[in-house]
């Protein structure tokens, strides 16, 4: 897909993402090894009352899945940067998240063969909580 290919309010679903207590332990060890993720007796003594998910973990895995389905995929230049990043509830082992991302803005670039995209990456857990929710922005290719 191409800049003049996507449409504000136009989505597509990630369908189903499951974390296992492995992946999540696995994570946390190389990239975000704190005690909530990775140590069974700090963390059922938190407010979480058991290990959750590093946020950034989540993150990491929903994206992958968007980059997954190559509705965009060669047509990306590169990223620009997050409008914003929360993180709503503490996902936990086997989990079953199901996302969406939506196409909420689009800007014309002043260079030509490009333009700008905003992209809302939303997820929720089996029970229709949400968990995470972000908005990027990247520039993509135009076909002009």
């Amino acid at each position: 897909m191409y800049f003049e290919d996507l449409i504000i309010g136009q989505k597509f679903s990630l369908g189903e993402i499951t974390l296992t207590e492995e992946e999540i332990h696995r994570f946390a060890e190389e990239f975000d090894p704190l005690p909530i993720h990775m140590d069974p007796e700090f963390a059922k003594e938190s407010i979480y009352g058991g290990i959750i998910a590093s946020g950034f973990h989540t993150l990491c895995v929903l994206y992958g899945k968007w980059v997954k389905t190559k509705m965009i995929s060669g047509e990306i230049i590169g990223g620009l940067g997050f409008d914003y990043l929360k993180w709503t509830a503490p996902v936990r082992a086997n989990d079953i998240l199901h996302g969406e991302w939506e196409i909420v803005d689009k800007i014309p670039s002043s260079k030509k063969g490009r333009g700008i995209f905003g992209m809302k990456i939303t997820a929720w857990n089996q029970e229709n909580q949400m968990v995470i929710t972000c908005q990027i922005k990247a520039l993509i290719k135009s076909r002009s």
